[in-house]
């Protein structure tokens, strides 16, 4: 009996996983200075257990935001500056005490240079 409980226990928070619907909040974008590219920042939500968070991916200008986690970074606890450096370089500023999750040192053909405040 108990073991057939925890196997619908299992059951019932896989399809609970699977039915999660996230969306993305995008909250700036920043043109590149040839305006070919574009960095968008925003936060994604998840549901009730997701945290507050900013993720960074780096498009065409002309593209849509996907309905994906962050391509260049993710940190929650704080937010990010950006600003393009030249056509083919990003600085990312994040706060001090914001813990990182993501942190990539290119996206899309774009390099991406990270401070701490």
């Amino acid at each position: 009996m108990i073991r057939h409980f925890a196997i619908l226990l299992v059951l019932f928070s896989l399809v609970g996983c699977l039915g999660t619907d996230c969306g993305n909040e995008p909250s700036a974008e920043v043109i590149s200075p040839d305006g070919t590219k574009k960095v968008v920042l925003f936060s994604r939500n998840c549901g009730a257990t997701t945290g507050f968070n900013t993720q960074g991916t780096v498009l065409n200008r002309g593209d849509e935001l996907p309905n994906e986690p962050g391509s260049a970074f993710i940190i929650d606890n704080g937010t990010a500056k950006v600003s393009w450096v030249d056509d083919s370089r990003l600085l990312v500023v994040f706060e001090s005490d914001a813990r990182v999750f993501k942190k990539e040192l290119s996206d899309r053909g774009i390099a991406i240079e990270y401070q701490s405040k």
